[in-house]
């Protein structure tokens, strides 16, 4: 093969080889172009971190880090001494903002501005009665610990229980999330809660614009509870003036204590009537004063939160004494008819 078949032969692979080498520097040039531009335009625009709640814009903060440090001393600070997680109510979002003139907070600056615009939420359990939320309690121990302080209330140092205390109406626990200003942490304030607990149902009177819908998410409610309170209205157009029930009619917890009663009762002693001979006719003296008996008197004893509910059931009488007899002479001689004058 001669020389010039040989160079005919490789300049088609040189030529794609150069016009690749040319793309390329250029491409690269392009890229460094377009990474200077974006470094001479960052030196003249400073960034923040923007906090954001449920979309809103509420303030600047200088990084993402300062961010983290404002939602976790919100949840510090909202949570306190209460056990268990804690998040927020509102959906939280930070992301990089231009500062442009615009002020950027400090962290405790940043919590004071977004403590108006969130809620903290906290792991708890609710005491509920026949269905109705009475109380949010930080632990499931707490809360039982509050049900024995309740049924505590109505039984006294030496009583004696016939049956455990229960409840007459259906009282339950259960975890939820509740705001953590809810959440009580005294058992007496608990106690009183469920002790004194009367409302009625609350009625709402349907305004202009109003649906079934709309007043239950105004009212904290889902459409179930809704219809619940108001079965009858079900499927029905509501009109302004109408009205609705928005809360459930909320009575305390009624304990029911029976207790063992044990009463000394005195026997009174009966009458023996001896006759005697010694005493006129209709006349009476006692002999031997009775002296009274005693008996044990079992009964059990029912109360709801204290109050007796009658009768009560006696399950055992057991005399312990004996009574003695009062005795009492009568007399049944006729008494001699008085003599005539003499003629």
């Amino acid at each position: 093969m001669s020389f010039d078949d040989r160079r005919n032969r490789h300049t088609p692979r040189v030529e794609g080889q150069l016009r690749f080498y040319k793309t390329a520097t250029f491409v690269l040039l392009a890229v460094v172009v377009v990474l200077a531009g974006m470094l001479i335009i960052g030196r003249g625009q400073r960034f923040a971190r923007a906090i954001r709640i449920d979309g809103k814009l509420i303030c600047l903060v200088q990084s993402q880090e300062a961010a983290e440090q404002v939602h976790a001393r919100l949840l510090e600070e909202g949570k306190g001494d209460l056990p268990g997680e804690a998040s927020l109510k509102e959906q939280w979002t930070d992301e990089p903002w231009p500062l442009d003139g615009h002020e950027t907070l400090s962290i405790s600056e940043a919590v004071e501005a977004l403590k108006p615009h969130v809620t903290v939420l906290v792991d708890a359990y609710a005491i509920t009665v026949d269905g109705v939320e009475m109380v949010s309690l930080p632990s499931e121990q707490f809360a039982n610990d509050v049900l024995d302080a309740v049924k505590g209330r109505y039984v006294s140092e030496g009583d004696t229980l016939v049956e455990p205390q229960t409840f007459l109406e259906e009282v339950t626990i259960a975890p939820k999330r509740a705001k953590a200003e809810e959440v009580v942490t005294q058992i007496g304030k608990a106690v009183e809660i469920l002790t004194q607990a009367k409302r009625e149902a609350q009625i709402y009177t349907v305004k202009a614009g109003d649906y079934h819908e709309k007043i239950a998410a105004d009212h904290g409610m889902s459409l179930a509870d809704y219809w619940e309170l108001n079965p009858d209205l079900k499927g029905q157009i509501i009109h302004p003036g109408d009205k609705v029930k928005v809360s459930p009619e909320v009575h305390g917890i009624t304990v029911e204590t029976v207790k063992e009663i044990k009463e000394t009762v005195e026997i009174e002693p009966e009458v023996e009537r001896i006759a005697t001979d010694s005493l006129a006719r209709g006349e009476t003296e006692v002999a031997t004063e009775g002296v009274p008996g005693k008996k044990l008197i079992t009964k059990h004893v029912t109360y709801h939160n204290g109050r007796k509910i009658e009768p009560a059931k006696v399950v055992e009488t057991r005399i312990i004494e004996q009574p003695s007899p009062k005795r009492v002479l009568y007399g049944y001689v006729e008494e001699p008819a008085a003599s005539g004058s003499d003629q």
